[in-house]
């Protein structure tokens, strides 16, 4: 029902891997340290650091830091930031189906859309590691 994206994988990844550090992370070295593509996790970076949950810094010693504690992050809003709204069927993401007339699951498939969105409210990036 949930797919959670490579997008997303890679930034649970780097986020929970900043929480041990107290030091600036450069992103290029800790990608070639992981042996992950840079260019995307850049991207990835970008989008955190506009969505508020890390600091980054120019220059030799700069890099990324997260800018809120673990315990503030939630992992709905950091899944919710990179692939928008947890939505699992088109017709939950105002797409028009051709099946809404007979459809006899919609009603199950929002009340589990509605318990995994309640879950992933209630753990924080603290909670991964």
């Amino acid at each position: 029902m949930l797919k959670i994206s490579k997008e997303v994988d890679l930034a649970l990844l780097l986020l929970t891997d900043l929480l041990q550090g107290k030091n600036w992370v450069s992103l290029k070295e800790w990608a070639e340290a992981k042996n992950l593509p840079y260019r995307f996790l850049s991207k990835i970076a970008i989008k955190l650091t506009k969505g508020g949950y890390l600091k980054s810094r120019e220059g030799r010693v700069g890099g990324y830091k997260l800018k809120k504690a673990a315990g503030l992050i939630r992992i709905k809003a950091i899944i919710e930031l990179i692939d928008g709204p947890i939505q699992p069927v088109s017709c939950f993401r105002g797409i028009k189906c051709q099946h809404e007339t007979w459809c006899k699951h919609k009603n199950l498939l929002g009340r589990l859309t509605k318990a995994v969105n309640q879950q992933l409210d209630k753990i924080s990036l603290k909670d991964l590691c």
